[in-house]
C-alpha cells in the first residue's frame, strides 16, 4: 500500500501537466472565481450599503489572493502545464465576466434596424 501511494503522485503531476488538463482546469477555477465574485457583491443592498462596499471590497481581495495562490501553487507543482493553466483561467475568468456585464447591461437587447427593402437598403 505505500509503494501505491508515490505511484499514484507521480500520475496526478504528469496529469495536470498535459495542456489538455491544464486548460480545462484552469478555464473551470477561471468561471468558479467569477461566481465568487458575483457571490461576495450580493450583500451590496440598499438597506446597509456600506456593510454590502465592505464584504465586496474583501471578496475582491480574497479572489485575488486566491487567484495568485492558484497560480503559484500550479507552477509548483506542474511547471509544464503552468501556461495553458495561467491562460485558460484567465480567459475563463474574463469570457464570463464579459458575458455577466452584457448581461447585466442588457446589451444583448439592443439590435440593429432592419432594412425593408432587402439587402443593401435600397
Amino acid at each position: 500500500m505505500g509503494a501505491i501511494a508515490p505511484v499514484l503522485v507521480d500520475e496526478l503531476l504528469s496529469l495536470l501537466s498535459q495542456p489538455h488538463i491544464a486548460v480545462l482546469l484552469g478555464a473551470s477555477l477561471g468561471v468558479g472565481l467569477l461566481l465568487f465574485s458575483r457571490a461576495s457583491f450580493r450583500g451590496v443592498t440598499a438597506e446597509d450599503p456600506a456593510r454590502g462596499i465592505m464584504f465586496a471590497a474583501i471578496g475582491v481581495v480574497l479572489r485575488l489572493a486566491l487567484s495568485a495562490l492558484l497560480l503559484w501553487a500550479y507552477r509548483t507543482v506542474a511547471p509544464e502545464g503552468f501556461t495553458p493553466f495561467a491562460v485558460a483561467l484567465a480567459v475563463g475568468f474574463l469570457a464570463t465576466y464579459t458575458i455577466e456585464l452584457v448581461r447585466f447591461a442588457g446589451l444583448h437587447r439592443y439590435a440593429r434596424p432592419r432594412s425593408n427593402t432587402g439587402v443593401g437598403g435600397r
